[in-house]
């Protein structure tokens, strides 16, 4: 045992190094598991179209459109041009970015926690604390952070918030460095020739500050609180910095000069919250900031809610153990977490601007706090009683202590394992609907001549849609006049054979649904497929019903003819054959527990005074009815009194055949009659005269014997 304790310690330094690259390993392994197996949400696929804009654009993009800097779209564009505009490959670069934070974030604290600054400048010169080595608060940290549910979700979304992190530390240890760097009169008796490499490598720390810090904010407006908590650190060790007030000083001017012109985008968006955003309560948005922060937001609600409450004196205690480690480091990992996370409380309280994913620059200082606070329980070591001649160490609580600590640790990484597992597999947390399925439906049937149309800018939709198939939004913009929306509807639909569109009703846009009832009442909607959260329809275009429908002409009182009619399937083909050369008849072989839709092709010719219903029936040679479906016209949606004269409506019917019909002949028998009343609606003749209650179609439907 001695011997393996010797050949422990002497290889220590070997054994954390292969457990940080474990840690990153995992961090990568986990962030790029089933990259693109959901679909890309409409933000991630905004931000793979803007990308793709030129450099030139993207300042005016962020000026007027959308309220974020334009540095992440400007990073992404060369990215997308190397290597595609796929989700998987979208999504890598934020996986790499998050992985990196890991590597940061362990950097970073074994550089600020080892009791030195840069370049060996001694900053503690106490005991080590009971929070442990630098080394194992650094690894847990590191380790903690590669399974953070909220930050693996976030490295798997194609958006800035894995560089607002990762340059956050880099900005963050830019400036530990050029603070402790040696002073040029540092007691080191260096040549000139000495001191040249010096000052430079502390002009490279305070150069690399400026640059690390001006990026992030053009990658994020939160960076402000970045920019306070490094600020609020320098002033609170102002005793301890003194020596380099100006160049900090000035460093803080060429920052300030440097952001203004990403602070006048800002100030374009005050006072706009981010789209889908709701007002919290503050004990909600509490809670959630501190369950996401834990276990990010793919739990049920309870659970974070009791796992904050655990939780909580852990932190604490980590907290409290770093500022009692040294004023300085503990100083900075204090203000790292508090300030971003404060100041986004704050800016939410009463106002709608909270979002789990606005918390993730603190996210690295709240695992070293967590990390720092399990280790004061598992290194406890004091006294707990005392003997009459010294002091005797009791046992028994410090391993209650360890045992607890420790249960702790392994229910967090079960609880992250849990929320890992909900992300990928409940749909209940998915981040977008399955755009995927309906992009793979579409790309396996579209023909020449369709058209794909939404009711509302979902940059999904945009991604989604086959190459080569023509892509219309109406309306385009929000809040325009129905009739505006409808004329743009009708210009489309009459200019290509199908119309493909995916209903999303939304606020501002087409909420109530007008350009779905255009298409229902005068295209011809031949397929219909539900999709998780939404339906995907296929529609005849009118002039497509013109070319393919049977005419027959009829003629019914009250303003209401019939043009023609047809049975299709779901490509828009028709299902008739012709029954002779010579009459114009058509035969459909049909089988028992088979159904049949119908379209019936209508047109106003003067208003009418009562809402009238259809009635079709499937009748035998007898004239018996063996199943029928009546309402009004449109799946009871138009009635007859909405006509307009000389509008062209379609109008569909699905009957099944009962599955004990028996083989032979059947007709179709269609007509129209007053629901109040139950009179129907009588046929007229070319002179107008009233000659029927009712129409047989010219079709013969065939039942065959069921096999």
């Amino acid at each position: 045992m001695n011997a393996w304790m010797e050949h422990f310690e002497q290889h220590k330094s070997h054994f954390g190094q292969l457990a940080v690259l474990l840690a990153i390993l995992l961090a990568f392994a986990l962030r790029v598991y089933r990259l693109d197996a959901q679909s890309l949400r409409g933000d991630e696929a905004a931000t793979v179209l803007y990308a793709a804009l030129p450099l030139t654009e993207l300042w005016e993009l962020s000026r007027i459109t959308d309220p974020h800097p334009p540095l992440y779209y400007g990073l992404l564009h060369p990215w997308q041009w190397l290597f595609g505009d796929s989700a998987w490959v979208m999504r890598l670069a934020g996986v790499l970015a998050s992985t990196l934070s890991v590597a940061a974030l362990y950097g970073l604290v074994r550089l600020t926690l080892n009791g030195r600054g840069a370049k060996g400048v001694k900053l503690a010169s106490g005991p080590e604390d009971r929070a442990g080595p630098s080394s194992a608060a650094a690894l847990l940290a590191a380790w903690l952070l590669a399974i953070n549910p909220l930050q693996i979700w976030m490295a798997q979304d194609v958006r800035s918030y894995p560089f607002f992190t990762l340059f956050g530390l880099l900005s963050s240890w830019a400036l530990w460095t050029a603070l402790n760097s040696p002073p040029a009169s540092h007691p080191t008796a260096l040549s000139p020739a000495q001191a040249r490499p010096k000052n430079s490598a502390q002009l490279g720390s305070w150069l690399a500050y400026i640059g690390w810090t001006v990026a992030c904010l053009y990658i994020h407006y939160y960076t402000v609180f970045l920019i306070v908590f490094q600020g609020l650190f320098v002033l609170l060790n102002a005793k301890r910095f003194w020596s380099k007030r100006w160049l900090w000083l000035a460093s803080q001017v060429i920052v300030g000069l440097l952001i203004l012109p990403g602070l006048g985008l800002a100030y374009n968006f005050i006072g706009q919250a981010a789209g889908g955003i709701d007002e919290l309560s503050t004990p909600d948005l509490l809670r959630q900031a501190s369950t996401a922060l834990l276990s990010g937001f793919t739990l049920d609600p309870a659970w974070g809610l009791w796992l904050s409450l655990i939780f909580s004196p852990i932190w604490v205690a980590g907290l409290v153990a770093l500022l009692r480690r040294h004023r300085t480091s503990g100083s900075f990992w204090a203000l790292f977490f508090a300030v971003p996370v404060l100041g986004v409380i704050g800016l939410s309280i009463d106002r709608p601007f909270f979002k789990e994913r606005f918390l993730v620059q603190a996210q690295p200082a709240f695992e070293l706090l967590l990390a720092s606070g399990l280790l004061v329980f598992i290194n406890w070591t004091k006294p707990l009683t005392k003997s009459g001649n010294g002091v005797r160490n009791d046992f028994r609580t410090p391993f209650l202590l360890r045992f607890v600590a420790i249960s702790l640790l392994v229910g967090l990484v079960l609880t992250n394992a849990v929320a890992f597992t909900n992300y990928h597999n409940d749909s209940i947390y998915a981040k977008a609907p399955p755009w995927q399925l309906y992009h793979d439906y579409v790309r396996a049937k579209a023909q020449t001549g369709d058209v794909m149309l939404t009711n509302f800018p979902e940059a999904s939709v945009s991604y989604y849609s086959p190459d080569g198939l023509p892509f219309y939004v109406v309306p385009a913009e929000r809040d325009l006049p129905t009739s505006a929306r409808l004329t743009a509807t009708e210009q489309i639909a009459t200019a290509y054979r199908r119309i493909w569109f995916l209903p999303l009703l939304r606020q501002g846009f087409d909420e109530q649904g007008e350009v779905l009832a255009w298409l229902d009442r005068h295209g011809d909607r031949i397929d219909q497929v539900f999709f998780p959260i939404y339906n995907l329809n296929l529609y005849l275009s009118p002039p497509a019903i013109q070319a393919v429908m049977i005419h027959y002409p009829a003629a019914f009182s009250h303003g209401i003819d019939l043009r023609g009619w047809q049975i299709l399937d779901k490509e828009g083909k028709s299902r008739l054959a012709p029954l002779r050369d010579s009459e114009p008849e058509y035969l459909l072989h049909l089988e028992p527990g088979e159904e049949l839709t119908v379209s019936l092709y209508w047109q106003a010719t003067a208003p009418t005074d009562r809402p009238y219903t259809v009635f079709t029936h499937f009748i035998a040679a007898d004239g018996f009815t063996i199943t029928s479906q009546d309402n009004p016209p449109v799946w009871g949606s138009y009635p007859t009194t909405e006509w307009s004269p000389g509008e062209r409506i379609t109008d569909k019917y699905t009957l099944i055949i009962p599955a004990e019909t028996g083989p032979g002949d059947y007709r179709l028998r269609l007509g129209w009659y007053d629901s109040t009343t139950l009179e129907r609606v009588q046929l007229l003749t070319d002179s107008g005269a009233a000659h029927a209650d009712h129409l047989l179609l010219n079709a013969v439907l065939r039942v065959h014997e069921k096999e």
